[in-house]
């Protein structure tokens, strides 16, 4: 019990010191005049967009090739793997603050593999003075990778879910009670900072007809490009740099500069994603050729920087995906711009993508539910919709393995 609450302190304090320094990078960057990250992009010029975030690519590209080169950086999936590598607490907090600033500077990554890194790093740091066997190391290190997620999302259920259903893939009752409460204290002490709010403000809000069309409709479409996104991931990372490189400031910095580029004229690109769907659910909507160019760019540009040496979490990057075509349906069916139909739909596509990214459908629909604070009316399309997307991917995993035999 002292374990779990120790490490569910340190983890909330990790997801607050985390939040702030990418609120520093961001400003730094873009500068300070916006209430919220997708402002600030917008109110910078397009020059200063590229320029900032080609300069931010040096510095992040030279700080990784010397981390990369003098330490050794250790993931999650490895510690908690067969083999228990266990995880070093000085190179992983380097290794996390970069990831974190890089995704501040305008990356387009997710933030939340930064604070599942070092939280686990925190937790493997415990269990070592504390003499734990590999079990309860492995739970307590899950545990805290949860934690880590759920604090800078202010998302505990979906913290509790992302550990028994992706890092342990387990229903083991001891290490769900150990995730529930690290994730709750995690998420309580990081509320000073973090906030308790709702990450996405969805405002007033109704389920049309539409909305369920699109919840049927939407399982077996992002089933088939969720499995497009992850494919595009996994042949980026293919390309990661197995070993220190000398080039891989070189590669940093062009990712970065490409990001950045792109950014001149579509802004939303920039990021973990997050901007995307704040417009999307409430903040003056998206039109149908920004949509389409955002639906295009976000996965073409997380792949870059992952292919550019970046690293980084993908769960908001595939929930803007996600979103982006929600919105598009929604416009097809011929709802308003920027209307509640066209929020509800994105919000849907959004959960429907990330349950087939992270093959996790209980996680993905309570995790969009839970950013949200979404009222019982917006459930069940959100459910079926989840539900849908595990369905077609399980059909289109046996289609694959008949092919294979």
């Amino acid at each position: 019990m002292l374990a779990i609450v120790v490490v569910g302190v340190l983890t909330g304090v990790v997801g607050a010191v985390l939040t702030l320094v990418l609120h520093g990078a961001q400003h730094v960057v873009f500068g300070a005049g916006g209430t919220s990250f997708a402002e600030e992009v917008r109110l910078a010029s397009p020059t200063r967009r590229l320029i900032g975030m080609t300069l931010a690519g040096v510095v992040i590209g030279l700080v990784w090739w010397q981390l990369r080169r003098r330490l050794r950086i250790v993931r999650v999936r490895e510690a908690v793997g067969a083999d228990a590598t266990r995880m070093p607490l000085r190179s992983t907090a380097f290794d996390a603050t970069t990831q974190i600033v890089a995704v501040g500077a305008g990356a387009s990554l997710g933030r939340e593999g930064a604070p599942r890194q070092l939280a686990a790093a925190v937790a493997e740091t415990v269990a070592a003075r504390l003499g734990f066997d590999a079990l309860h190391r492995r739970v307590l290190l899950a545990s805290a990778a949860g934690a880590g997620l759920a604090a800078v999302y202010n998302a505990p259920v979906a913290g509790i879910l992302f550990t028994a259903e992706i890092v342990l893939v387990t229903m083991d009752y001891v290490a769900i009670a150990t995730a529930a409460l690290t994730c709750c204290i995690a998420v309580v002490v990081a509320w000073p900072v973090v906030g308790w709010d709702a990450v996405y403000q969805l405002g007033t809000h109704r389920t049309e007809s539409g909305v369920w069309v699109w919840a049927i409709v939407a399982g077996p479409v992002c089933a088939v490009a969720g499995t497009w996104f992850n494919r595009l991931m996994e042949a980026a990372r293919r390309g990661e740099p197995t070993r220190p490189a000398h080039l891989l400031p070189v590669r940093v910095t062009a990712a970065m500069a490409l990001v950045g580029l792109v950014a001149m004229f579509l802004p939303g690109v920039t990021g973990n994603g997050k901007s995307v769907l704040e417009a999307l659910v409430g903040r003056g909507g998206l039109s149908a050729g920004v949509l389409v160019a955002l639906l295009i760019a976000k996965p073409l540009l997380t792949a870059a920087c992952l292919r550019g040496g970046l690293v980084g979490g993908l769960i908001t990057p595939s929930m803007a995906t996600g979103g982006a075509l929600g919105a598009l349906v929604a416009l097809a069916l011929g709802h308003d711009d920027g209307g509640v139909t066209v929020m509800v739909c994105a919000m849907v596509g959004a959960a429907a993508m990330l349950a087939t990214t992270q093959h996790a459908p209980i996680m993905a629909g309570a995790f969009m539910l839970e950013v949200s604070q979404a009222p019982p009316t917006l459930w069940g399309p959100v459910v079926v919709a989840v539900a849908g997307s595990w369905a077609a991917g399980r059909v289109m995993h046996r289609i694959m393995v008949v092919r294979t035999q």
